[in-house]
């Protein structure tokens, strides 16, 4: 039977790579004539085909969820280093950002008080509160650093209420 099928076989290949279109396609037919069976298909072979079918979709599962497994994690881990190496420069950006506006808000304190010092009135008050203001924060960067350290400051006494407990935990 295989050297039924051996010989249009090898017609329809030759054909097909040379281009000839019609024959390839007129060999073609001749292979499936020749492979057509009176003969029905065993049952065993319907069984092992679907066994085979169901264990390739098991393997596949279990790949498909291995990667998904590896790309969350790769994902994670990349994630975790961008945010690592980007850190000081987003800091950084963000520590610009707030003295740029401590510095706008100092300069329009400045102005303000520079324009209402005509006079002893109630512009002339605000106008020394403004002078006063703009003396203290002249220099935003010791002013952001005291806000961090205040905030540092905090962070380290909630911390060590918490290591040392609370007033009466320790009359217990």
């Amino acid at each position: 039977m295989e050297e039924d099928l051996t010989r249009p076989y090898r017609r329809w290949v030759e054909a097909d790579e040379s281009g000839n279109d019609d024959d390839a396609d007129a060999a073609c037919r001749m292979l499936f004539q020749a492979a057509e069976r009176d003969e029905p298909v065993p049952l065993t072979f319907t069984a092992r085909t679907m066994e085979r079918i169901s264990a390739a979709a098991v393997r596949d599962s279990e790949t498909a969820r291995r990667t998904r497994i590896g790309l969350t994690a790769g994902s994670i881990a990349g994630g975790v280093l961008i945010a690592y190496f980007t850190a000081g420069a987003v800091f950084a950006l963000l520590i610009r950002a707030l003295v740029w506006m401590f510095d706008v808000l100092v300069g329009l304190v400045v102005r303000g008080a520079a324009g209402a010092e005509t006079g002893a009135s109630v512009w002339g008050v605000f106008a020394s509160l403004g002078r006063a203001a703009s003396a203290f924060v002249a220099d935003p960067t010791v002013t952001f650093v005291l806000l961090v350290l205040q905030g540092l400051a905090i962070l380290a006494l909630i911390t060590l209420q918490r290591l040392l407990g609370t007033d009466g935990e320790s009359f217990k």
